[in-house]
């Protein structure tokens, strides 16, 4: 009798899995299966009061989600809209984000403190800011913002949000492709030759999402045990003197032309904020006088003239449109900073805060 063999074919089994894998992939593109909604936070009690990011890596790094749906999904704007709200919505950098504040001290949490109303209506202030500027970014969270239904937007800008490197320079772009196509096709901003996420690109932008969601999720259990939203990272230090070099990321004087400054993503901005009013602001920052070279720049990251041409292109374009616009670039002294030419002492924001606050009553219907 011949005897049969029993070893296993390794190489029909590594098909085998092989072939399984790619089912497995294929089915888990194709579902279309929100992961991003996938929510602990609401479930704990801890809704946050702003966006989750890393600030202290490796031992904060679940905070690095990235992901537009999940980011939402976790945030206290998510709550249904009280009847007796008049909710305002506060876009900007980390400046506005309020790395090294409590959510309390931040520029939002200082505009809520006020305790504004708007008729019979109590002015509920949401913090809706991402560290790093970038117009696109900007309009990235607007667009899934609109859906919670707010009845004002204030947009915090700098010369970085509109400078033409932040179009594509930026992590919540890069972790959400699908939406910066949708975005870029609609507005007519995609780089050119950009080309559409690929099948490949699919399949490995929901599996990195899929990781940093379900690692998000179980970092709920740190929120839950520490109460902080954030560990505070080391702080970045204002130099003591100012450099002679006039350029500014390979922009050189003495002309910024106006084509290089976005003026055409603010236009995006408000057509996506449709009929819900637009506070547009050029945000506080530093401005040296009397240090070595502060004749050559307002501070370590803008040099004067391209500075100045920024806010007078960005000046009239607001005149041109009739938008509601303020320009607080000097408003505080030098005290008033911290690590960076844009982070605000807490007594900045609140002051800050007061400063908008006009302009947040006239927006009352």
């Amino acid at each position: 009798m011949k005897r049969m063999s029993s070893g296993i074919n390794l190489l029909r089994a590594l098909l085998k899995g092989l072939a399984l894998f790619v089912v497995f992939e294929f089915a888990f593109v194709s579902s279309n299966i929100n992961f991003g909604a996938i929510n602990i936070y609401g479930g704990l009690g801890l809704l946050r009061e702003r966006f989750p990011i890393s600030t202290h890596a490796p031992e904060d790094a679940a905070l690095d989600v990235g992901n537009l749906e999940a980011m939402f999904a976790s945030h206290i704007v998510s709550q249904p809209k009280g009847a007796n709200e008049f909710r305002v919505f506060v876009l900007g950098d980390s400046a506005v984000w309020g790395i090294g504040l409590t959510p309390a001290q931040t520029l939002p949490g200082q505009m809520e403190a006020l305790g504004m109303k708007c008729g019979n209506k109590n002015v509920d202030v949401y913090n809706l800011s991402f560290p790093r500027s970038s117009a696109t970014k900007d309009l990235m969270i607007l667009d899934k913002a609109m859906q919670y239904k707010p009845d004002m937007i204030v947009w915090l800008i700098t010369w970085y949000t509109l400078m033409p490197k932040t179009r594509t320079d930026h992590t919540i772009i890069q972790q959400n492709p699908e939406e910066f196509y949708k975005l870029g096709r609609q507005f007519d901003f995609l780089p050119k030759g950009y080309q559409p996420p690929t099948l490949t690109d699919k399949v490995y932008d929901q599996n990195r999402a899929l990781f940093r969601v379900l690692r998000y999720q179980l970092y709920s259990a740190i929120n839950l045990s520490t109460g902080l939203d954030q560990i505070p990272g080391p702080p970045e230090v204002l130099p003591k003197e100012l450099s002679s070099d006039p350029t500014f990321e390979g922009l050189r004087p003495p002309v910024l032309k106006q084509s290089q400054v976005s003026l055409d993503q603010v236009k995006d901005f408000y057509t996506l904020a449709g009929n819900t009013p637009v506070l547009w602001v050029n945000e506080p920052m530093l401005v040296l006088s009397g240090a070595k070279n502060s004749d050559i720049r307002y501070n370590d990251y803008y040099p004067r003239w391209v500075y100045d041409q920024y806010r007078q292109y960005v000046a009239q374009d607001a005149a041109q449109n009739n938008w509601n616009y303020l320009d607080l670039w000097n408003a505080f002294p030098s005290g008033y900073y911290t690590d960076t030419p844009l982070h605000l002492v807490p007594e900045g924001e609140h002051q800050l805060a007061e400063m908008l606050a006009p302009s947040i009553q006239k927006a009352c219907p």
